[in-house]
């Protein structure tokens, strides 16, 4: 049996023409702290004191860590901040619609206009929007101001989630005759037979369906409009182009479906991710008066309840991980660029998808999935009927909906199921899944469940996940035979880089793959739970990266979890070679610890590969070759003397493909800085760039056991926006250009400003040969 969901999708990226979408971020005014009252709100409250600062922001991650904060939350204090944006409406735009988009803010946010009560808006997770050019209060031709609230005192999960305006915000003018914001929907059906040209690109014919909801504000009803949806392929070639004319009824709005055939579609795969671009414009008389630009992939999706996953009829088993938003230094105000680094490093890993634990995710990250082929598991946070968490429901699908990365809409995550096994569960679920399906009936419904399977929600989803229980997987296979099967959350093994000994005075645990709660398993048992069986479609492994908050298995002094597979500053722990290398198609041998030990030491040496075999070496003497079991890894326990150790990967020929090796090293002399993420950033005040700093010795070598003070300096027009360096016990300010580093390795984050040139970032530590490297913001 096969469940078949076939869509063609679409982002919307931007207004143009005579409708405009404008970016709100910049020169805002904070206050942390509550202030009663209600001047804060009006025009003209004096905030000349306060502080000036763009968004996205994060003020929750710029305070210090205290051991009488909220060990769940990352021992960072949670409060209120305020914001105040001022800002002028043209006095030509008096008789459009206007309002204001909110990416997401966290949370229970109350806005004001002028000192007017918009509106509160209790999830910190989804993204929203208020009308504003209907409100009294509003200026045209001079200064207007909105007062924004952020309460995250009482936060929505178990996990760091910041505080403040942590996403984007937009201002929005349009005819009030426009597309309806999120209005653009497209289902296409491959109708004809998937077929590979010569350099490996699958194309199909297919038929798109386009759905444009149209809103008129006038006061009386309008016709003689005309509604263009045109189709470009990557090149700006156009090959598809549809008309429609358009009426409405006063203070009303329309639906217009039409539909388009493409011949020969290039598919959206993880290979190519394909996208076209649709136009979709209204005129009146030949003038312009809405456009939206979109991106957009066609693909074909389908879970087969005995062999998984199918993309484009190919199988992929899904290898992915669950994550939380945070990173190094930023907290949860990510930039957009950085979105693109984070898929991009699992991708490197060999993952091909993310799970948004346990909320709706940034537009960006999707933005990033669509243009760099991975797969999304796209979640809702509560499993709620109340009026607020069905509106939720509606803006995740709306907003994300038209994304050709998203395969699977999740209602809930365990605790959040709110009784995922019981009869009311049940019906709310099937609450939720209706609502689902009002905008979207193309992909499964799933919940990450974590008990109650084959009742509750089982009966409303389509593909079921089980979070850890492997011992699960089979028997609910043969007794739910029509049902598919997933990982919804997996492993949540614990490690740290450059650790190899459980150190519980410290809270460290080792980097070995040994250490899981008592829920859990290691990455291997997980691993092999999950591609041994043919009907699981696949994982999401918890978790990608380091997050704060959950420092499982200890509490202070650490601040954020070990789950990660990578750490909270992106650094890769060796978990990371393990599924690097088994999950690439390409020769992989890593071998590890670091050799730097006491002298005769029993020292327990791992390897990572998928070669047939590997053999160890210590000072060119082998400790003999050992055959590589499948999805595990080999080791030896060996005497330490300095040196080096050398592994050596082999096919089933015995002929060798890898050498690994590793030396004993000397004591710090220098820094060594490279840019591994954005040597060349957009000057526009928010991309970052990422700049690794390790220790190293006379001869240029990491001492993996480093933790010199660095610091780093910036000249340009660029600034250290935060640091990092992946130690879950470092109670250094995230904000701070002083960190020491961890296990050889430190980083800054750097920002561009809005002005072009040339940026130079210089690391320095007490002793050392300092550093420097350049970034070029364009």
């Amino acid at each position: 049996m096969k469940f078949v969901f076939l869509l063609c999708f679409f982002t919307l990226l931007a207004l143009s023409h005579t409708a405009t979408r404008s970016l709100l971020d910049f020169d805002w005014r904070f206050n942390l702290g509550d202030i009663k009252g209600p001047n804060v709100t009006q025009l003209n409250y004096d905030d000349s004191k306060w502080r000036q600062l763009n968004i996205p922001h994060d003020f929750v991650v710029e305070g210090n860590f205290t051991r009488s904060a909220d060990e769940s939350h990352g021992f960072l204090p949670y409060g209120i901040g305020w914001y105040r944006k001022h800002f002028t409406i043209p006095s030509d735009t008096k008789g459009k619609t206007i309002w204001v988009d909110f990416d997401g803010t966290y949370r229970n946010t109350d806005v004001y206009l002028n000192g007017f009560f918009l509106g509160n808006h209790p999830s910190g997770y989804t993204s929203y929007r208020f009308y504003i050019s209907n409100v009294s209060t509003l200026n045209y031709g001079s200064e207007n101001v909105l007062a924004i609230r952020t309460d995250c005192t009482q936060p929505e999960g178990w996990w760091y989630d910041g505080g403040g305006i942590y996403r984007h915000v937009w201002l929005n003018v349009a005819d009030p005759v426009h597309i309806r914001p999120w209005g653009v929907y497209a289902a296409a059906s491959v109708t004809g037979t998937i077929v590979t040209d010569e350099i490996g690109q699958s194309l199909a014919t297919s038929s798109v369906t386009i759905t444009t909801d149209i809103d008129n504000w006038n006061s009386a009803a309008v016709s003689g409009y005309t509604l263009s949806s045109e189709i470009k392929d990557q090149s700006g070639k156009s090959i598809a182009q549809v008309s429609s004319d358009v009426s409405v009824s006063a203070k009303g709005n329309v639906t217009i479906k039409q539909t388009l055939n493409i011949a020969q579609a290039n598919l959206w795969s993880l290979e190519s991710p394909y996208l076209y671009t649709l136009t979709s414009s209204i005129t009146k008389s030949g003038t312009a008066i809405d456009s939206v630009d979109t991106t957009f992939g066609v693909r074909k999706i389908f879970f087969d309840v005995n062999n998984g996953f199918y993309l484009n009829d190919q199988p992929v088993k899904i290898k992915g991980f669950a994550n939380h938003q945070d990173f190094a230094g930023l907290g949860t105000a990510v930039s957009d660029n950085l979105q693109f680094y984070r898929v991009s490093r699992l991708k490197e890993m060999g993952a091909n998808a993310w799970r948004t634990a346990h909320n709706p995710p940034n537009p960006a990250l999707l933005d990033a999935a669509d243009r760099l082929g991975f797969l999304v598991w796209d979640e809702n946070h509560y499993l709620l009927s109340d009026i607020e968490n069905q509106a939720d429901v509606r803006r995740l699908v709306l907003r994300d909906r038209n994304h050709p990365s998203i395969i699977l809409w999740s209602l809930c995550n365990e605790v959040l199921c709110e009784g995922e096994g019981t009869e009311k569960a049940e019906q709310v679920g099937q609450l939720l899944k209706s609502i689902i399906h009002e905008y979207d009936t193309t992909r499964p419904v799933t919940a990450a469940m974590n008990g109650g399977w084959g009742s509750g929600l089982s009966y409303v989803v389509d593909v079921q996940g089980f979070n850890y229980n492997i011992g699960q997987y089979d028997p609910y296979h043969r007794s739910h035979p029509k049902q598919p099967l997933i990982g919804s959350e997996t492993a949540s093994c614990v490690s740290d880089r450059g650790i190899y000994a459980n150190d519980p005075t410290r809270a460290y645990v080792s980097a070995y793959d040994v250490n899981r709660p008592s829920w859990g398993n290691t990455a291997e048992e997980a691993w092999q739970g999950i591609d041994s069986r043919d009907f699981m479609s696949g994982c999401f492994i918890w978790t990608g990266f380091d997050y704060k908050g959950e420092p499982t298995p200890y509490g202070w002094p650490n601040i954020n979890s070990h789950f990660g597979t990578l750490d909270i500053a992106g650094f890769a722990k060796d978990n990371f070679y393990y599924y690097q290398a088994w999950w690439i198609d390409q020769p992989s041998l890593h071998v590890f610890p670091h050799w730097n030990w006491n002298v005769g030491q029993t020292v327990d040496v791992w390897a990572y590969s998928n070669a047939d075999s590997v053999e160890l070496f210590v000072n060119g003497v082998s400790q003999g070759k050992q055959k590589m079991p499948f999805n595990a890894h080999v080791h030896w326990e060996v005497k330490y003397s300095p040196g080096s150790i050398e592994g050596r990967s082999y096919d089933k020929n015995g002929k060798q493909i890898l050498s690994k090796v590793i030396e004993t090293t000397g004591a710090p002399q220098a820094l060594n800085a490279v840019v591994d993420f954005g040597s060349s950033i957009n000057a526009n005040g928010q991309d970052v760039a990422l700049v690794a700093v390790s220790v190293v010795d006379s001869k240029g070598r990491v001492v993996q056991t480093a933790s010199n003070e660095v610091t780093f300096s910036v000249s340009g027009p660029g600034f250290i926006a935060g640091t990092g360096n992946g130690d879950p016990s470092s109670h250094d300010r995230d904000k701070s250009p002083v960190r020491d580093a961890f296990n050889g390795y430190v980083r800054a984050i750097v920002q561009a400003t809005t002005e072009a040139g040339t940026i130079t970032v210089t690391a320095t530590a007490p002793g050392l040969q300092s550093a420097k490297v350049t970034i070029t913001s364009k």
